[in-house]
């Protein structure tokens, strides 16, 4: 038994707790509170917040970063596509594996202790399993022709048959997104039994496409030979990719950015989780991506207040300059001090584990779950008060602990 005492203890499902106490046996946690006699104290970390393990709910641990120049503004994203692409194409061959494994040690520094990922061929499988994390690899399919979508499609289900089956590591699907994917590989990939992802409302330009079959995107497409005359829409809104599925059910998605949805469209964003079936829908809002590229302000209030579960990613190095999500929560309170903590923190947390359906596992601090918690520095005297104080702070974690063992630590 180990029993850790801080200045503050954020479970992140219930409130805040001062001078607060959790108890550790094995990898899991035994009991979060006050002070206890019968618990008695093994290690006063002081001046810090205990905190769930992040959750990072939308990544691509295979691309390495994208320079900008940033005394121009914000970056066009369909130019921005292009980049990603010859970059990824000029990449020393072979370097993938190590650039995956750093990236995952990255995350962990920053105190996450779950990643979803966004892979080609799913080929960070191995990573992601033999590290410290719950992971999902969502294996990408693509295509608006018949011929590349069969392409991509039969390899990733040829890949999920191979996968073992991993208490820490699931595979899943990810439809790319409406102007790369056909409808009939959203159908296909609804029917695979599998937790999905896909990228809906990134850019404005995604709704011209799906109206017109015009615009930028059109053209980017086209400039790759990946057009497709015969191809349609599943229909005008983004959000019709996620019903393509003729059962009940359906599968989960986690939905990435979700940075041009209408009001009007948070109702079919919303979970089905209050009906017989538990469908679980929830969007990855990825704050430093979304300012790269100037879009409109992110509609996450309005999604929060119409019940849709909102959690967070970092998006890849190509477009955020670090894979903390830490980073991501700080910057999205310096930008929105009035959202609050304690939502700040679920969003960063239960929300992402709630929607992989690890929720019974991790993403908050309770009896009975996994010992997975970030412990982060309180730097500002002033602010030991609050405890949400960790988000005004800038340095990284102290340590990460994932179940029940420190697997990155600043301690020396």
């Amino acid at each position: 038994m180990l029993t850790i005492a801080a200045r503050w203890v954020c479970p992140g499902t219930s409130p805040p707790i001062a001078n607060g106490c959790v108890s550790i046996h094995a990898d899991k946690i035994v009991r979060v509170g006050g002070d206890d006699p019968a618990f008695p104290v093994d290690l006063d970390l002081g001046k810090v917040a205990i905190v769930p393990g992040f959750v990072n709910a939308h990544t691509h641990l295979e691309l390495g970063p994208i320079p900008r120049d940033e005394s121009t503004g914000p970056e066009n994203e369909v130019e921005w596509l292009g980049r990603v692409i010859e970059a990824r194409r000029d990449a020393p061959e072979g370097s993938t594996p190590g650039l995956i494994q750093q990236h995952i040690r990255s995350a962990i520094e920053g105190g996450t202790t779950t990643i979803a990922d966004i892979s080609t061929g799913g080929q960070s499988w191995d990573a992601v399993a033999a590290s410290p994390v719950w992971g999902t690899v969502f294996a990408e399919v693509l295509g608006l022709s018949e011929s590349r979508g069969r392409q991509t499609f039969d390899a990733a289900t040829q890949w999920l048959a191979t996968r073992p089956r991993l208490e820490q590591t699931r595979p899943g699907l990810s439809p790319h997104a409406p102007y790369s994917t056909a409808g009939w590989l959203y159908r296909a990939a609804s029917e695979a039994g599998v937790p999905l992802a896909t990228h809906l409302g990134e850019m404005p330009e995604e709704r011209e496409f799906l109206t017109t079959r015009s615009g930028p995107l059109r053209r980017f497409v086209e400039g790759l030979g990946a057009w497709d005359e015969n191809w349609t829409p599943v229909g005008p809104s983004p959000v019709d990719y996620l019903h393509v599925s003729p059962s009940d059910r359906g599968p989960d998605w986690i939905v990435a950015h979700g940075n041009i949805f209408e009001p009007g469209e948070f109702a079919r964003l919303a979970s089905f989780h209050d009906q017989p079936f538990d469908r679980r829908i929830a969007v990855a809002y990825c704050p430093r991506t979304h300012a790269r590229f100037g879009h409109p302000p992110h509609p996450f209030r309005g999604m929060i207040k119409d019940g849709v579960v909102v959690c967070l990613g970092t998006d890849s190095l190509a477009s955020s300059p670090s894979l903390s999500l830490l980073d991501e929560v700080r910057f999205l309170h310096r930008h929105h001090p009035d959202v609050g903590g304690d939502t700040l923190l679920k969003m960063a947390t239960i929300h992402g584990a709630w929607a992989l359906r690890i929720d019974d596992k991790t993403g908050s601090l309770e009896s009975g779950k996994s010992a997975d918690l970030a412990i982060l520095p309180l730097a500002d005297p002033a602010l030991e008060a609050d405890p949400h104080g960790w988000l005004d702070a800038e340095a990284p974690p102290m340590a990460t602990m994932f179940r029940g063992k420190i697997v990155a630590s600043q301690w020396t």
